[in-house]
């Protein structure tokens, strides 16, 4: 079956979140045709004229018929739904708007279709809604009119695309314009465009910069970046009209560095999108990385070419490497290109290996085979399938054409095969030997991988392509030695010996590198505490926030996981970078600050009490310093200034100050106090989308972690629930399990094991997998 066209018309009851709609499909079958319907009921097919049987079945609706090259009619009826996906309600301020969310396999949801990636089509959208509301979709409008006491928009046709790509937004919204080619409208709910001008000179710029560095031109008239006020995932790259949370995407000079760089860098991933997914997207959802790790990668890389000062290969470490490289680890991982076979399995991978692992794998193969030639491959595979649909040997077809490198054999090793390597380094007589295996936090299989391996021996560099389990390497004495130059290579270093290694120059990638693996090898215990603190102590006065930033992550986690074993370390770091980043008055260095001083006002009173005078004077802060005087005030203040507190909440305009002071109330050392403030979703007075997030934040102390754990046990289903089936819930509890299993492993395994959460199987393996690592170092 192919499908050409859909024609859709669809009549709105914004009160009672009702509709009513009449498609025509232009399509050509031979034979019967099987649509995809969930939770929408069709009433009449009719086919030249005639009405003709139909069954609804799973989710199906089987047409009886035989070959047909033209038109099928579908009259069709659904609701806007409750929860986060498909056509669904986000409320705000007493009222609400109506938005869609698709991917993966929900506009099934609002309307009779074949929703498969593959299955592209051209869409044209006509929609009746009540006088005073607006609507937003993939292209621009094409008339207005009102008819029968309705007000009807209908859309130009877009191009060819899949239907997860397709959007519908209804309510009262105002735009911020850019008169670009290009155009640029962010467009809100009443009252918050204040910050709209910022993200669209950020879309403007990227855009621009895309099309230079694809060398093809953005393919449609506009693009809309809609901030919505309920969104379970941080954005969504509807072509032409991009959805996003507000804390990513409004923003102005007063949000401080860590909002700004975070709303570029999601406007940038979406952007990204619109060639790579939506132009040229997967046939089928295992190569789900082609969009997801592409987007990541070009996202940091357009940012670093526009804003070189922001220093994104760094953030890129911290944010997308790191994580792939702990949930790569462990033996519930996947390939980043991976069989999957039901909507279901779909969601579970939207996850650091899809993102994160993807986007570091481009990065090295990048640096193997030099940025132009990796340019020249990502053009030519782009222009080859545009408005079609790619799997990845065609990625690597098209990057082995431009570099000669033998890219076809090397890249399935690292896309197709799960895990990653370790290095040993040993110094034998006048040898370098290298030794790979496969690394793992718990046990794992080995494998031998082809390693792109960049290193430097006595200020000499040497690259090789490693392909066996052992490599010997005459050098005679050495003197200094690092490997994994600018940590570019997705592998881990073990050295024998890290003297050699300390008397290098090493980059703060290198330093990032070094301190992220040694605490990966802390945690699968190939390294003591004593070897571990060895590297820290190293570290202790570095410089720059890269090293720093991850110090700071790691050892306030052991903090958290035994404060009696690790308190002390973690201080005495906290409280000299303190000092050191308190004088630096950059944009760099107040988020470096920030971050620091939010980890020490849990571990220190007296630091979170002074800190906390500050308070008084939070709407003139800088926002990256309002985060931490807002977790000082907290934690100093306690249940105390809880009410203060709900009431500067409840009043902000902004989600992004929202979210810094709900973090901040999540932060107190009260178990009561805590659990109240995350039960704020059942009553409406927290964001249905904030709360996953939120648990995260109220893991620090033990007494709040049973507490919270008492509370997850009453209300994890229902939690889970808001997110319909997303996969959003599995993968936030990947990362919340191992903190808030401590102490009590069994009982957590226990609970997850006789009370499965369908879509959330595969993160709480995860969760459990990552909680034994945390024990071993208890």
């Amino acid at each position: 079956m192919r499908i050409h066209s859909y024609d859709i018309y669809v009549d709105f009851n914004f009160k009672e979140l009702t509709y009513n709609g009449t498609e025509t499909i232009s399509l050509e079958t031979d034979g019967e045709i099987e649509l995809d319907a969930s939770g929408v009921e069709v009433s009449k097919v009719v086919v030249e004229g005639k009405e003709i049987p139909f069954e609804t079945s799973d989710n199906k609706v089987k047409i009886k018929t035989t070959k047909i090259s033209g038109n099928i009619i579908v009259n069709f009826s659904g609701k806007v739904k409750e929860s986060l996906v498909g056509i669904y309600k986000a409320p705000y301020n007493g009222t609400y708007m109506i938005s869609t969310q698709f991917e993966s396999s929900h506009a099934r949801e609002f309307i009779p279709c074949v929703d498969h990636p593959a299955f592209k089509a051209k869409f044209k959208l006509t929609i009746a809604v009540d006088k005073g509301l607006q609507v937003i979709s993939n292209m621009p409008l094409k008339e207005m009119k009102e008819d029968k006491g309705k007000v009807i928009y209908a859309f130009h046709e877009t191009p060819p695309m899949s239907t997860y790509l397709l959007y519908v937004g209804i309510g009262k919204f105002e735009e911020f314009k850019l008169q670009n080619n290009p155009e640029i409208i962010v467009a809100t709910i009443p009252g918050k465009l204040s910050k709209a001008k910022m993200p669209a000179e950020f879309a403007r710029d990227f855009i621009r910069k895309y099309e230079e560095y694809y060398g093809i031109k953005y393919q449609l008239p506009k693009v809309h970046l809609i901030a919505v006020p309920e969104f379970a995932f941080g954005a969504m790259e509807n072509w032409g009209a991009i959805t996003f949370r507000e804390t990513a995407l409004l923003a102005d000079e007063k949000s401080g560095f860590s909002s700004i760089r975070r709303v570029a860098e999601v406007v940038a991933h979406e952007l990204a999108h619109q060639w790579f997914g939506d132009l040229v997207t997967m046939k089928w959802w295992n190569d789900l990385w082609l969009n997801e790790s592409f987007a990541t990668f070009m996202s940091y890389k357009i940012i670093d070419m526009l804003r070189p000062e922001w220093d994104m290969w760094a953030e890129f470490l911290l944010d997308e490497t790191a994580g792939a490289l702990l949930k790569d680890s462990i033996p519930t991982t996947h390939p980043v290109e991976t069989k999957v076979n039901t909507p279901e399995e779909v969601e579970q991978i939207f996850d650091d290996i899809s993102y994160g692992k993807g986007a570091s794998i481009l990065r090295m193969i990048e640096s193997y085979l030099g940025k132009d030639d990796f340019r020249k491959g990502i053009s030519t595979y782009l222009q080859r399938y545009s408005f079609g649909n790619a799997e990845g040997k065609d990625l690597w077809q098209s990057l082995e054409e431009a570099s000669g490198k033998p890219v076809s054999r090397l890249m399935p090793h690292w896309i197709l095969e799960e895990g990653y390597p370790m290095v040993r380094v040993q110094i034998v007589g006048d040898e370098i030997v290298l030794t790979q295996e496969r690394f793992g936090i718990l046990p794992v299989p080995d494998k031998v991988y082809p390693i792109p391996l960049t290193l430097v021996i006595n200020g000499e560099r040497k690259d090789l392509l490693m392909e066996s389990k052992t490599v010997r390497i005459k050098v005679g004495t050495v003197n200094q030695i690092k490997v994994n130059l600018g940590k570019s290579g997705f592998y881990r270093v073990l050295y024998e010996n890290l003297d050699p290694v300390f008397k290098t120059d090493m980059t703060p990638e290198e330093q990032w590198g070094l301190i992220n693996d040694y605490y990966a090898f802390f945690l699968a215990g190939k390294v003591s505490k004593d070897e571990y603190l060895k590297v820290v102590e190293f570290l202790m006065n570095s410089d720059h926030h890269l090293p720093v930033l991850e110090l700071a992550d790691q050892l306030s986690i052991l903090y958290a996981i035994n404060t009696e074993k690790y308190g002390k370390v973690a201080r005495d770091f906290h409280v000299k970078q303190v000092e050191k980043w308190s004088r630096r008055d950059d944009p760099i260095g107040r988020r470096t600050y920030s971050q620091l001083a939010v980890n020490l006002s849990k571990m220190d009173e007296s630091f979170a009490r002074s800190l906390a005078s500050r308070f008084q004077e939070y709407e003139q802060l800088d926002g990256d310093l309002r985060s931490a005087v807002a977790v000082a005030y907290a934690v100093s203040g306690g249940s105390q200034v809880l009410d203060e507190m709900l009431t500067r909440y409840k009043s902000s305009k902004f989600d992004e100050d929202k979210t810094r002071l709900l973090n901040a109330m999540l932060s107190m050392k009260s178990p009561h106090t805590v659990v109240n403030v995350l039960s704020m979703v059942f009553t409406g007075e927290m964001k249905k989308q904030d709360i996953i997030r939120s648990i995260q934040y109220s893991l620090f102390y033990p007494s709040v972690r049973e507490a919270v754990w008492e509370w997850m046990k009453i209300h994890s289903r229902k939690v889970s629930e808001i997110y319909g089936g997303t996969g959003i819930f599995g993968r936030v509890m990947a990362d919340v399990i191992p903190l808030l299993g401590i102490g009590r492993e069994k009982e957590v395994e226990k609970f997850f094991t006789e009370n499965p959460i369908k879509g959330a199987e595969k993160g709480i393996q995860q969760g459990l997998e990552i909680l034994k690592a945390f024990s071993r170092v208890a």
